[in-house]
């Protein structure tokens, strides 16, 4: 389990940031709360699945990256788990298909060292296991380059290991979202939300200082933990920018001229 502590507190506003916030007669507490919401969306945006690489933005995941996540499952989890199966008519070797058919993995293996010009040719035949497979796997859940692909006699247990996979696509995102919520922010898309009863995310917010703190935890949050500095710059640099709008804004209706 990836686990990581992302915060706000009075340092992300100090300076700069913190004198606006006075300026505004701005609840702090409730502002550091709002910013830490949309840290939690920022992470949440470029943590994958996603369409392509891109700046944070102020949004979990849409459908069509959580679509883009399962079709990159799907395809690294055939590159690792081979099936064989009986009930296609490939196999017009009666001896394999009775072997397929009382699971004797190792007369299979055997055959397999002979199949020549296959990509099936040297094949380990193994009993399929979410453990076996994600072993083959690096942080990002993709199948390393190296992998050794194993053969699965059952075809309904690999593919029982296929839907769990497909299930879990989003989970990371969810982290985020969970905690995003429960600091004010909006709902995300169902197919982020189903996840928030399997992931941890736990939220607290203080007084005199004012800290806003969300701790998540779930596999893949590899992406978010690389890219931690840049997002919580970029936080910063449009926090700013939205008080200094504000302040514009309450001169021009004080009748004042702004640039």
């Amino acid at each position: 389990m990836s686990k990581k502590t992302f915060s706000v507190d009075d340092t992300l506003y100090r300076a700069q940031a913190k004198k606006l916030v006075k300026q505004l007669k701005l609840d702090e507490t409730k502002f550091v709360r709002e910013q830490a919401g949309m840290l939690a969306q920022n992470f949440a945006s470029i943590t994958p699945p996603f369409v392509s690489y891109s700046k944070p933005k102020l949004n979990y995941g849409t459908k069509k990256d959580i679509a883009k996540g399962k079709e990159a499952t799907r395809a690294g989890f055939y590159s690792v788990v081979k099936m064989m199966t009986i009930d296609g008519q490939n196999w017009k070797d009666k001896n394999i298909r009775s072997a397929i058919e009382r699971g004797d993995m190792n007369y299979v293996e055997q055959r397999l060292k002979h199949f020549k010009r296959s990509k099936k040719r040297d094949m380990k035949v193994r009993q399929y296991s979410d453990n076996r497979r994600n072993k083959q796997r690096n942080s990002r859940g993709r199948a390393y380059r190296d992998a050794t692909p194993f053969v699965t006699l059952s075809r309904s247990d690999a593919e029982s290991g296929l839907a769990r996979a497909m299930d879990r696509v989003g989970m990371a995102k969810a982290s985020f979202a969970r905690a995003a919520q429960r600091l004010g922010r909006k709902k995300p898309i169902k197919d982020i939300f189903k996840h928030f009863s399997k992931v941890h995310a736990v939220v607290t917010v203080t007084r005199n200082p004012s800290v806003a703190t969300f701790t998540v935890s779930s596999h893949g949050l590899d992406q978010a933990v690389r890219r931690e500095k840049e997002v919580t710059s970029i936080r910063l640099e449009s926090m700013v920018k939205r008080l200094k709008q504000i302040i514009k804004a309450d001169a021009k209706k004080a009748g004042f001229k702004t640039r």
